[in-house]
């Protein structure tokens, strides 16, 4: 599921009309270097910087499995696991019976 089927996702639970915009990938890494920068000496900077480089990461590498044969990474070939989807996950928070606490995750 791409970043905008997921935003698409959560619109749709929300019913409210999709507004997504696509972030450079050089403005993520400009965005990571202010806040490390800005960390050594805000302890809150370096987190927030820490939480920024793990975005990176799932934006720009996959979650597929590597398929030799094919040369490319292959949805088929990646395992799935339990029958949760993320849709009725959004639809649970939307309606209130599902709290989301992300703690020391939260960016603001």
């Amino acid at each position: 599921m791409t970043p905008e089927a997921q935003g698409k996702a959560l619109c749709e639970a929300l019913s409210i009309a999709p507004r997504l915009r696509s972030v450079p990938l050089g403005l993520m890494k400009a965005i990571i270097s202010g806040l490390s920068v800005a960390g050594i000496v805000l302890p809150k900077a370096r987190a927030k910087a820490e939480l920024a480089r793990i975005g990176y990461y799932y934006a720009t590498e996959s979650m597929l499995v590597w398929n030799d044969t094919l040369g490319r990474y292959d949805a088929d070939a990646t395992p799935e696991f339990g029958c949760d989807r993320l849709q009725d996950y959004y639809a649970k928070v939307a309606i209130g019976d599902v709290q989301v606490e992300r703690g020391e995750h939260a960016v603001f």
